[in-house]
């Protein structure tokens, strides 16, 4: 299961995962997530919530890649995630995040991730 939500007033795409993510639903949440970049100014940040993810499929991977493409064509400031316990959701993020050049910052609630976005990350 899925939700993406861009937070215009913050300039905020987040997007939150949980259960078991399958074909289908990583290609809509992919379509979801480059729907809400088109309504965000550039510098926006991304808020992943990973912490409910139990398995992922490997079109994840794949519309991973989509979403950070267009983010970073739109000028993406940065990155944080939440992972809380999803182990292996983490590692394959944070596998392609380095592929594609940027690195994001983890935490481990949703409340730290905010404060994280909010102050600013160090």
């Amino acid at each position: 299961m899925f939700e993406v939500e861009a937070l215009v007033a913050k300039n905020r795409l987040v997007v939150r995962l949980w259960g078991d993510l399958t074909t289908d639903e990583a290609r809509r949440v992919g379509d979801a997530a480059v729907a809400a970049i088109d309504r965000l100014r550039p510098r926006f940040d991304l808020l992943s919530d990973l912490k409910g993810v139990t398995s992922l499929c490997s079109e994840s991977a794949v519309q991973m890649r989509r979403i950070m493409e267009v983010a970073k064509a739109r000028g993406f400031r940065r990155v944080v995630r939440v992972v809380g316990r999803s182990a292996e959701a983490a590692l394959v993020f944070e596998r392609i995040s380095r592929e594609m050049g940027y690195d994001a910052y983890l935490a481990f609630s949703l409340e730290e991730a905010e404060r994280l976005l909010d102050v600013g990350a160090p």
